[in-house]
Order: C-alpha cells, then structure tokens, then sequence
C-alpha cells in the first residue's frame, strides 16, 4: 500500500477517451491510484469520469497550483499510463519537503509536497520499478503486462504458461471475452486435456498434455485480463479456485481410467486416499490464502515456506509427473505416491497454519495490553 494519499492527476487532451486495454485512460489512471492506496484526487482539466469502481474522493479543478499543505501528493502527468508498482515505488522514495521526479516517453510522474506540486524538477530520472510510458507508446498493453506478477504462481506457470499467457492476453483484449468466460473456457479445455490423458492412443494421450498446457495458458491469461480491465471479482477468484480443483480431478480420472485400460487399477481405497488428499490441500491451501494477511503480520520462516515452497506446489506443477510417469509405464505407482503426499501436504500446511496464527494471536493480545 502507498505511504501517500493523496494525488493530483493533470489531463492532457483526450485522456478522458483514449483507450489502453479496453479502459479510457484517465479512469484508468485514477483505478491504479486507488489500487495503490491513495484516498483522495484532485483531476485538474477533465470531469470525473462516471464508474461505480471509483471509490476514491475525486475533486475537479480547473489548473494545477501550489497547495498551502506539506501534505506529500504524487502527481500524474497527462498522457501518462502508469501503474500501481510505480505508484508504490515513488511513495518508499518520497520524503516530506523534497520532490521526487520520473520520466519516459516524455510523460512525467512526481511526488512533491503541496507548494512544490506545480513545479518543474528539471530533467526526471527513469521509474525506479513499475510502468511509466506515454500513452501513444507502442506496446503499452504489453508494458502494462510484463508488470502483472501473481505471487502465487507454480513453478510451471513461471517457466512456460505465463510466458504463453504475455502472448495470448493481448489479442484477447480485443475480443468481447470476459475474464471469467475466459476462465470457463479453460477448466472445460483442462478437463478434456485430463480426461484424454486415459486414451487409448499415445497421440490421444498427447492431445491431452496438449489440452493441459492451453488450460494452464488460459488460466495466467484471464487474471491478466481482469486485472487490466480491473474487472476482478470474488466469483472470478471463486471460479478459479474451484476450477483448478476441478481439472486436478479431471487429471486424475484420465489416470484411472488408463490404468484400467492396462488392467493394473490401483484398490479403490487407494484412489478414495486420493481424491480425499486433494481435498485436503485445496481446503488448506484456501485457508492459507483467506488468513494470508494476518500470519504475515506476524512474520516468520513460517511464511516463507507457506508462500514460497508450499503454494507455488499447490498448482498444476504436478502434471508434469503425470507425464513422467505415463510415459515410464508406472501410472500405478503415481496414484498411491500421490495420494501420500497429498495428505502430507496439506498436514504440513495446517500445521504450519496453526503454528503462525497462534503466534499471530499473542501479538494481537500484547499490543491490546499495552493499548489499555
């Protein structure tokens, strides 16, 4: 979150219409700034645009001038496409009475004080982190792209499916495509893909890789998409969520039946161990994301294993042992070697939980004592 609330956006002559990924670039601009943390706006030269996304005050004023206050303000330049990490890079730097200035394209971002708002810095350094370009840039969408990063990416997602997605979000940005239509069409790709794991055919069963590899394209690509039309949503995230269930389990069906195809069907208690194991993870992983602000809080290695060991597991990572293990000829020994770990997972996933937020609930409880 931003250290500065404050801002001041100028607009420059078509602001209000031009469009960068589907959003007219001043709106645009003032969603990032309120992604940012920043609470309240003055637009200088443009009306407030009409969104019910905006929930920061919006104030119009017809000319940029110096404020009476020591408030620090970051102030956006026309044509300027900015986004959040920029925003938050500028607001660690800023320091109370000094003007830090940035500049690209021949746009300009600064965060100055009230009576140096309106002041020339001279010559701007290049953005420290984040996107700054002018809106007439080539590529921007792309810009703004390689700025998108989900902490929670696998392992997998990092070395090919987000690379995949950089190339597809852009031309689905053109289309009519919802995020969450975009989601919809990948679980019901990465269920096919799973299912076809168990053909009878190695072309089929390569089909399915095929399948799994567009879903997981997919599945980087319409978070892209919402988060540059900033049309996220909790049935979005829900979706997500229970669809990369959905297409573990679709996965998992495609290798029964293939064993049973090759008459070497694991008991079904195995495969019930299983599906229970899979259960367990998405139930604790989900737990994990829910209460991810208050362990972090309470800091510790604890944390670090949870998001930078545990999670990136969690994801589509392990298809590439399906793989592995289809073409080894010992689908057999996957199952119950998964269904092991799969409890092991998600036991030490709650443990690790339970450790964090207890301590978490100690901090909580000395910082009431000392308040009283």
């Amino acid at each position: 979150m931003s250290a500065v609330r404050d801002a001041i956006v100028v607009a420059g002559p078509g602001d209000a219409e031009r469009r960068i990924a589907g959003v007219p670039l001043l709106l645009r601009t003032l969603l990032v700034l309120q992604r940012a943390g920043v609470e309240r706006c003055t637009l200088v030269g443009a009306r407030v645009p009409a969104d019910p996304r905006l929930r920061l005050a919006v104030a119009p004023a017809a000319s940029l001038a110096p404020l009476p206050d020591d408030a620090l303000r970051i102030v956006v330049g026309p044509n300027a496409v900015v986004d959040g990490t920029l925003v938050a890079a500028l607001a660690r730097r800023a320091r109370a009475g000094t003007v830090v200035e940035v500049e690209a394209d021949g746009v300009r971002v600064r965060v100055a004080p009230g009576p140096l708002v309106a002041t020339n810095g001279g010559a701007g350094t290049p953005p420290p982190a984040g996107t700054l370009c002018a809106a007439s840039a080539p590529a921007v969408e792309r810009r703004l792209l390689r700025g998108l990063e989900n902490a929670r990416d696998g392992y997998l997602d990092r070395a090919l499916f987000r690379r995949g997605s950089r190339a597809v979000t852009p031309l689905l940005l053109r289309t009519p495509l919802s995020a969450n239509a975009v989601t919809l069409v990948g679980i019901a790709v990465g269920i096919l893909g799973g299912v076809l794991l168990g053909a009878v055919t190695w072309w089929g069963v390569l089909a399915g890789v095929g399948c799994l590899a567009v879903s997981g394209i997919l599945d980087c690509a319409d978070g892209e998409l919402a988060r540059l039309r900033f049309t996220e949503s909790a049935l979005g995230y829900w979706l997500d969520v229970v669809g990369d269930t959905v297409v573990h389990l679709a996965v998992v069906a495609g290798i029964a039946l293939r064993l049973a195809r090759a008459g070497t069907v694991p008991p079904w208690p195995v495969f019930a161990l299983l599906g229970a194991g899979i259960v367990g993870a998405f139930v604790a992983m989900t737990w994990s994301e829910h209460v991810e602000e208050r362990r972090r809080r309470a800091g510790g290695w604890e944390n670090a294993v949870l998001d930078g060991v545990l999670s990136p597991l969690s994801t589509r990572d392990w298809h590439v042992f399906v793989v592995a293990f289809a073409l080894a000829g010992r689908l057999d020994l996957l199952v119950l070697g998964g269904a092991i770990g799969a409890h092991a997972f998600w036991l030490v996933v709650a443990a690790l939980l339970l450790r964090v937020l207890a301590r978490a609930r100690q901090l909580q409880a000395s910082v009431a004592r000392v308040r009283q």
